[in-house]
């Protein structure tokens, strides 16, 4: 295509207008929960599920209970700013929660949107394949959980953005604004924090005292401080909410008096609170009971862990010099298969390790139906599905590398076998997608 970045925009756009149809058509059908329904949003109140009843909360009253410090304030933030500026508009006497809530879900749609052009951006950096770039971008269009990136306030498209965004500005070698997009993604969800530490690490840790194939010191030392620095300033938004917090709850007149966190360790309420009230912790979500939620989730996890496993099986030698340089060494050649295979460049090792670290964090210690939904903040799972698409697969790369390879019909054999998971993948998108629209407008699970 001509012109990819507008086939992505004018996407985004029909899908996210597919996506508000769908929701009010299906708020006709029974709700399960009733909570939205205290909220006085007026004809926004089927966009009103799940998390956005406490961002909305949160956005006008502040943070007034302990279990809400689980949910970091970039959202709620901005659902108050709107709200405000509807008030101001309007002459009000106070803020109307249907403002907050039509603010939330504007500056969502704008972020999924640009989120999406930033994945192009990143593929096409880093694979040099229009193609492949456009693709995988449309791809994260068509999530499981279109109603969390297309329609409704939530941090999902937030995370998209600023996890994305950093990463481009990362390849980029333009690391001190990668640090700070980063550190604006971390007020929207925490799992920024992880970004600027991995990332950085890999970089001035491991890249470049390594280079060589042998430890160069002072390099090493030169490159500890700028790590040090770059990873700090991308927790630091995480760091000051979880300092206020304490504040506001670790004092004798706070609700229930001086909570358990307050004294252990470095008086941080996150992690304490997501196991206290989510129940968030190894193997916690593993009981009979939650079986049907890892039903749910197969599909996103079967994709993920094949991902990892297809990139560490084909490239075993090159992950392994560099990630573990001090025991295998030197790192190897440079492949000559990232502009045949873009899922098989190199450069993708640490973004590989991201994704097989939060996967196995999602499905070991989590509520793991939410992969359905935070998937998009993972450029991984698309790029592999776009490679499954494209039918690129181990036929062509052993032929490749043979010179003869396998014989031509179990080569084709084999890509139309990637091809048909490719599609089953966009198949399953569609139908699952359209059900999860009602499944959210009546406030049922998966969430």
């Amino acid at each position: 295509m001509e012109h990819p970045r507008r086939t992505i925009v004018a996407t985004s756009l029909g899908l996210k207008a597919a996506t508000t149809l769908g929701l009010y058509l299906a708020h006709a059908l029974p709700s399960f929960d009733s909570s939205s329904t205290t909220l006085d949003v007026a004809h926004l109140e089927p966009f009103v599920r799940w998390d956005t009843v406490y961002f909305l909360r949160i956005a006008l009253n502040g943070y007034e209970h302990e279990q809400q410090a689980a949910f970091m304030p970039g959202l709620p933030g901005l659902m108050r700013l709107g709200a405000e500026a509807g008030k101001w508009c309007k002459g009000a006497a106070q803020l109307e929660a249907a403002d907050a809530v039509l603010s939330g879900m504007l500056a969502s749609a704008v972020a999924g949107t640009v989120a999406a052009l930033c994945l192009y951006s990143l593929t096409l950096r880093i694979s040099s394949s229009r193609s492949f770039a456009l693709l995988s971008a449309l791809l994260f269009l068509l999530p499981p959980s279109p109603p969390t990136l297309h329609s409704v306030p939530y941090t999902e498209p937030f995370a998209a953005l600023f996890t994305i965004g950093g990463m481009l500005l990362h390849v980029q070698r333009r690391d001190l604004l990668a640090a700070l997009c980063w550190a604006v993604g971390s007020g929207f969800r925490a799992q920024g924090i992880v970004l600027g530490v991995g990332f950085f690490g890999w970089r001035y840790l491991l890249e470049s005292p390594w280079a060589s194939g042998k430890l160069q010191l002072p390099t090493l030392l030169k490159e500890i401080p700028r790590f040090t620095f770059l990873s700090l300033v991308s927790i630091l938004p995480f760091a000051l909410f979880q300092a206020w917090i304490n504040g506001q709850f670790c004092h004798a007149d706070a609700e229930g008096g001086i909570r358990p966190w307050c004294e252990a360790g470095l008086g941080s309420s996150y992690g304490w609170i997501q196991s206290e009230y989510w129940d968030v912790g190894a193997f916690r979500y593993w009981t009979l009971q939650q079986l049907p939620n890892f039903l749910f989730a197969a599909p996103v996890l079967f994709m993920s862990f094949w991902a990892s496993f297809d990139y560490y099986s084909h490239n075993t030698k090159q992950t392994l010099c560099t990630t573990l340089p001090f025991l295998f060494s030197p790192p190897p050649p440079k492949s000559t298969s990232a502009s045949s295979r873009p899922f098989l460049n190199p450069r993708l090792t640490p973004f590989i390790h991201l994704h097989t670290a939060l996967t196995c964090l999602l499905f070991f210690a989590s509520h793991v139906q939410i992969i359905l939904r935070v998937c998009v903040t993972n450029p991984v799972l698309w790029w592999f599905v776009a490679n499954l698409v494209l039918g690129e697969g181990e036929a062509g790369e052993k032929g490749r590398k043979d010179g003869g390879g396998m014989p031509k019909e179990e080569e084709k054999r084999k890509r139309d076998g990637r091809r048909k998971w490719g599609r089953r993948w966009i198949g399953y998108c569609v139908v699952w997608g359209s059900v999860s629209i009602f499944l959210w407008s009546g406030f049922l699970p998966p969430a």
